[in-house]
């Protein structure tokens, strides 16, 4: 009888890995902390982002060494914070240690929804939108009213998941024996879909008298707090056609219109308005036989009559020889119906561009045949004009001779003396060597990104009399 063996990796449940809360059960609103612990000498933690669709909003690490009998001990102690909005089970994560696998105990959490707080202390949240579209911003206000004496007050950071929260403003009011504290945040939505939104929780000290110290005669207090909790909202974001982003924006361009050959162009890219600018992806710029750079976006923010707006911006450079177009930049936006802003086209004329030799292939070969010489010619005649023809060659050679190795050597004396910019245009008529392509390219990099690259004069020298040579 033959036995198969089936080889499992061991794992082992509790020993050498523990896993705690600060709560098994809470409020909505209120915060839960998990924390794994494990001890050993080579510790490697799972990557946890969320545990049961709540993500993990904070994290914080400790670690302690020991050596017991010159034996080293590690113990890693890791903290996830999350705010849950309805009860949750904690699964078992895997812990490796000193190349073992632990896993820990899952756990239930218990989630409960509390009423609103009534009282000397009450907490009141309200929405400017219940509806809204994908990425459309509204503006949260939280307020906090105090009608008695308290010595200390933590209002909870709003949280909302799929949400991004900026705060936009608070301020202090007093009416009758009321102290009143109003907050107001932005809320843009990054996912569709139904939204609870609270109750949000504030935590009120107040000082209690616990003992007396009879020798001295003080009193001794603690800090004793009351939870606060507000009511609860339900917001409904509607999606937006795909490949949109939501808002109201205008477009623009900047660029030189007339520029000098192999000289930057730096093309400024804007768009403003109020939207969602989170969403705007980056731009890319794509002209044939150019180089082109392209610059990181940058955003410019503000809050105006409660809207996200700003400018989005975005910088290329562009370096070309000859004349281009830039071509014009689309968005496609949404604000209740979709709308399509575009830049207009700009033509960008290169000066001082380098001549290009263009060769008239419609006169090739399309000269009469000559005609038949008259036999009658006076041979001595014919012989004068053949060695006066002959004279002027050899007189043309020699000068077309001298003139070309005076224009030779005036290359080589420019190149000795030219700075990079120069050195850059004396090259282009040789790009399509490798070798003089690869020295342009160190050549703009040290112009355009301000490197450091080392160029070779005395070796360009050596490659162009090579091309003269053939070689």
């Amino acid at each position: 009888m033959r036995f198969l063996l089936l080889f499992l990796p061991f794992v082992l449940f509790a020993s050498g890995v523990n896993i705690s809360v600060n709560k098994k059960v809470l409020n909505t609103g209120e915060e839960l902390v998990v924390t794994i612990s494990a001890e050993g000498e080579n510790i490697k933690f799972p990557n946890i982002q969320e545990i049961d669709g709540n993500t993990i909003v904070g994290t914080s690490t400790s670690d302690n060494i020991s050596i017991i009998n010159g034996k080293m001990k590690e113990t890693i102690t890791k903290s996830y914070i999350l705010y849950p909005q309805k009860s949750l089970k904690i699964p078992s994560f895997s812990v490796i240690i000193d190349g073992k696998t632990y896993k820990t105990k899952p756990l239930d959490i218990k989630v409960t929804a509390p009423k609103q707080t009534k009282g000397a202390y009450e907490l009141d949240i309200n929405i400017s939108k219940k509806q809204l579209y994908l990425g459309e911003n509204a503006v949260l206000t939280l307020k906090f009213i105090k009608k008695a004496d308290a010595q200390s007050i933590q209002i909870q950071r709003p949280y909302i998941r799929n949400f991004l929260i900026k705060e936009i403003g608070s301020k202090d009011l007093k009416k009758d024996n009321e102290e009143i504290v109003i907050y107001k945040f932005l809320l843009i939505p990054q996912k569709s879909g139904q939204y609870n939104i609270g109750p949000f929780l504030a935590q009120v000290g107040k000082l209690v008298k616990t003992a007396t110290d009879d020798f001295m005669g003080l009193q001794i207090a603690s800090m004793k707090y009351q939870n606060v909790y507000s009511n609860k909202l339900k917001v409904n974001v509607e999606p937006i056609p795909s490949g949109t982003v939501y808002g109201d924006f205008n477009i623009s361009i900047k660029s030189k219109q007339k520029i000098d050959a192999n000289e930057p162009n730096k093309i400024k890219l804007t768009i403003s308005g109020c939207g969602d600018f989170y969403s705007i992806e980056p731009f890319t710029l794509n002209i044939k036989n150019a180089t082109v750079y392209q610059g990181k976006p940058k955003l410019n923010l503000h809050i105006t009559n409660n809207k996200l707006c700003g400018s989005f911006t975005q910088v290329f450079t562009v370096i070309a020889n000859r004349n281009y177009k830039i071509p014009s930049f689309k968005l496609k936006t949404f604000d209740g119906k979709i709308k399509t802003i575009f830049s207009p086209e700009i033509d960008v004329q290169i000066k001082n561009a380098p001549a290009t030799i263009k060769t008239d292939t419609k006169n090739l070969f399309t000269n009469p045949m000559p005609k038949e010489p008259n036999r009658h010619i006076n041979l001595a005649y014919f012989l004068l004009i053949a060695l006066i023809s002959l004279i002027i060659g050899i007189i043309v050679g020699i000068v077309i001779v001298k003139l070309y190795a005076k224009i030779k050597n005036s290359e080589i004396t420019k190149i000795k003396k030219a700075d990079e910019k120069e050195l850059l245009n004396i090259l282009k008529k040789y790009e399509e060597n490798d070798k003089i392509k690869e020295i342009m390219q160190k050549i703009e990099e040290n112009i355009y990104k301000n490197s450091q690259n080392k160029i070779d004069k005395k070796e360009i020298i050596k490659i162009i009399k090579n091309l003269r040579m053939g070689k």
